[in-house]
């Protein structure tokens, strides 16, 4: 007859064993990120080489899918999906911390520049130079949103539903200004002669960018930044970023 003591403390180690042993990265075979752009904008064109090659270390498959940008946050952050691709390193301090479900990944992605756009040369130094225009920037952008709220009344700003939508406005002459990203608004300006009137006024400040996974694979958090800052230390990172930018694709 077994030993119910025995049995009983067989089981509270199983609890324990479970409860304090970390999931291994072996147990998860496929990692699927959201990502708030087009796969094949600038930003995608990066990260998503480098999260494949990182991941493929681990032994986990990666593949990342695009959806508008609130709706990317909703899935990343409720565990629908894995992770969110590319946001702004202070992403929970912007955002007010609406998004806990998300822990950054500690090894920074890319840098980018914001940049002006108009149909005509205007004066920028500081944001406060944008007061009396129509600027528009493109939803889900927290970051643009927070800094525009700052310095501009609400009936100033405009959202568009993505950056081809705040370029015809302003192509359009039906607002003033365009805050993009100064690689992307390039891109879109050398891609399409119906933006031929608009122009770069100039480049604002550096944004670095990180990715972020769901808290259910917290421990993956660590050993993917330490697989990316081992890929930055063998070269196999700046391939991908010096690929991506010899290219002329969008």
């Amino acid at each position: 007859m077994q030993n119910p003591s025995g049995i009983k403390l067989c089981c509270l180690f199983l609890v324990i064993l479970f409860t304090f042993t970390p999931l291994s990265s072996q147990a998860v075979e496929e990692i699927t990120f959201t990502a708030s752009q087009p796969l094949h904008y600038h930003q995608p064109r990066i990260i998503v080489p480098i999260l494949t090659e990182a991941f493929r270390r681990n032994g986990i498959r990666f593949k990342a899918v695009p959806y508008p940008s609130l709706r990317s946050l909703l899935y990343s952050n409720t565990g629908a999906s894995d992770g969110e691709l590319h946001r702004v390193y202070d992403f929970h301090k912007v955002s007010g911390g609406k998004y806990p479900g998300l822990i950054r990944i500690e090894s920074e992605m890319l840098t980018i520049w914001q940049a002006v756009f108009a149909t005509q040369e205007i004066k920028f130094e500081t944001w406060n130079d944008l007061k009396g225009y129509r600027v528009a920037y493109t939803r889900g952008r927290i970051n643009m949103q927070k800094i525009l709220h700052q310095f501009l009344q609400k009936k100033q700003i405009v959202v568009a539903n993505s950056d081809t939508h705040a370029f015809k406005m302003l192509s359009d002459g039906l607002i003033d200004v365009v805050v993009s990203e100064s690689r992307l608004g390039d891109s879109l300006l050398a891609g399409r002669s119906h933006f031929s009137n608009i122009i770069k006024i100039t480049k604002v400040h550096p944004v670095r960018i990180y990715s972020y996974i769901h808290k259910k694979h917290h421990q993956l958090a660590e050993e993917i930044a330490t697989s990316i800052e081992k890929m930055k230390q063998d070269g196999s990172y700046a391939k991908i970023v010096r690929a991506v930018n010899n290219s002329s694709r969008l």
